[in-house]
């Protein structure tokens, strides 16, 4: 019994300190936003990528939101992993219905763009990740996961599957160097700044082919 009152008492404590971390999408960064009348908003904007909002606040501290539908792209010094991040609106058929424009995050441009969409998802079985905070219901954690996303030159958006052998069905004749340079450098494929690594390789060698 008294194991389980330190229990108790531990969690409480645990989830009160880490729930004052908040998550990216929660949180203010400077940037700029642009419209799609050509308007170009700076202050501090808010994004959301499963609701493909973004709220944005400028000198007078009023609030303003758009959606991706009036939004050609924004950029913003990320303050949670502290460094700059560009979002775009595209159009895509993310529900598998009409193409509507939808916000993804670039991480890599060229001949093969790469691309991703973040969010969050309560977890009770993953532990050990630096990108999570206990959730609002006892026990889940809330964990920042992404989809990563490939725009082909013919402009069409492809899901990734996060297969090995998916991705490299996209790089034709590049596909054994890339092969080769993913085993040299121990690169994972299902780990975000690998795969941009993987991706900025593969457009080296396709700028350096023309």
């Amino acid at each position: 019994m008294k194991n389980f009152n330190l229990f108790i008492v531990f969690y409480f404590v645990a989830t009160f300190i880490s729930s004052g971390q908040d998550l990216p999408q929660e949180m203010w960064h400077p940037g700029i936003v642009v419209l799609d009348s050509q308007d170009t908003l700076r202050g501090n904007i808010q994004y959301d990528f499963e609701s493909n909002l973004v709220q944005f606040s400028g000198d007078k501290n009023r609030v303003r939101t758009f959606t991706s539908q009036n939004v050609l792209f924004f950029r913003f010094n990320c303050q949670y992993f502290n460094r700059p991040r560009t979002v775009y609106s595209i159009p895509y058929d993310l529900k598998g219905r009409m193409k509507v424009p939808v916000f993804f995050e670039i991480l890599e441009e060229g001949y093969i763009t790469f691309m991703t969409r973040e969010y969050v998802v309560i977890d009770n079985n993953r532990f050990g990740n630096p990108m999570y905070r206990p959730s609002r219901s006892f026990g889940g954690r809330e964990i920042l996961t992404y989809d990563y996303f490939l725009l082909t030159n013919d402009g069409v958006i492809h899901k990734y599957s996060e297969k090995k052998k998916d991705l490299y069905s996209f790089f034709g004749v590049y596909k054994e160097q890339v092969e080769e340079f993913v085993k040299d450098r121990r690169l994972k494929t299902t780990k975000q700044g690998d795969l941009v690594t993987i991706m900025k390789y593969y457009n080296g060698l396709v700028s350096g082919r023309k």
